[in-house]
């Protein structure tokens, strides 16, 4: 039995009340992964108590244990999506264009060559100089991302920390991953979530959960109208698609380049000689 089939079970038998937090609990599974009780007692306007009352009349021992269930009814979930759509990353090339396929290849890489021209021409220094300034600025990174996201995330948080910037990336398919670095999130923290198609679903909560705790939100995505951009303060947009991938992620991560670069160039000498003088200030980018 699921966590959602347990708690549509034992609805007929709760109060009113308590039906509200069930219901809550049934209407985002995905954001039960990681809420707190403070926010679902804020969210329902129900007290605290009620809620781990419901909680344990719900089959649960404990107000974590309940999450808990739902993270791995969420990774279920995943599981399933993945093996349905193993081949969603990649585009469909005609017959006709494999027949030949050295001058497809060839035709890629002039369309990839286009991309880059375009997008590096028209990119604003000034914007690059000021997400770089956001990023010396904070006390804490925090990267997240999914997929191919993650690998942009490790780059960046490997660069990041070499210029003396405590970093972490986080792989928000993995919830406890998630879950535990969530005690972070405060107005020193500068999140950077990495997300592109097909925008997935725990990616975009995070980055709404940090919004509400005051962090900073730099989003690095494709277009405006990605769902990220409602919880971002700061956006940064890249081209990822090509004849043959919806995510290639060479532009981002060239625009990952771009920051760290800009990052040392505002450091003072004195400044870069502390960080590379002293290990203490350079820290490991953490899978955690």
């Amino acid at each position: 039995m699921t966590v959602i089939e347990q708690i549509e079970e034992k609805l007929p038998f709760l109060t009113r009340k308590q039906r509200e937090v069930a219901n809550y609990m049934l209407e985002d599974p995905e954001r039960m992964s990681y809420v707190t009780l403070k926010e679902m007692s804020r969210d329902t306007d129900i007290t605290e108590m009620t809620i781990l009352k419901t909680c344990t009349l719900l089959g649960f021992s404990s107000f974590s244990n309940m999450k808990y269930e739902f993270r791995k009814y969420a990774a279920m979930q995943l599981e399933q999506f993945r093996s349905q759509n193993s081949g969603n990353q990649i585009s469909a090339v005609s017959q006709s264009e494999r027949d030949d396929d050295g001058r497809l290849l060839r035709e890629i890489c002039q369309e990839e060559a286009k991309i880059a021209v375009a997008y590096l021409e028209q990119l604003d220094p000034t914007t690059i100089f000021h997400t770089a300034d956001l990023i010396l600025a904070a006390d804490k990174i925090l990267l997240f991302g999914r997929g191919v996201s993650t690998c942009i995330c490790h780059y960046a948080a490997s660069l990041f920390s070499s210029i003396g910037k405590g970093t972490v990336a986080v792989n928000t398919e993995l919830y406890d991953d998630v879950y535990g670095v969530l005690p972070l999130l405060d107005e020193k923290t500068l999140v950077i979530v990495v997300a592109f198609p097909d925008y997935y679903l725990t990616t975009v909560k995070v980055a709404e959960t940090a919004q509400k705790q005051g962090a900073k939100v730099l989003a690095i995505t494709d277009n405006e109208r990605s769902p990220i951009c409602e919880f971002s303060d700061f956006n940064l947009f890249c081209p990822t698609q090509n004849r043959v991938f919806l995510n290639n992620i060479s532009m981002p991560m060239e625009l990952i380049n771009l920051l760290a670069t800009a990052m040392n160039l505002r450091l003072s000498p004195e400044q870069k000689d502390r960080t590379f003088a002293d290990p203490c200030n350079r820290y490991s980018d953490m899978n955690l």
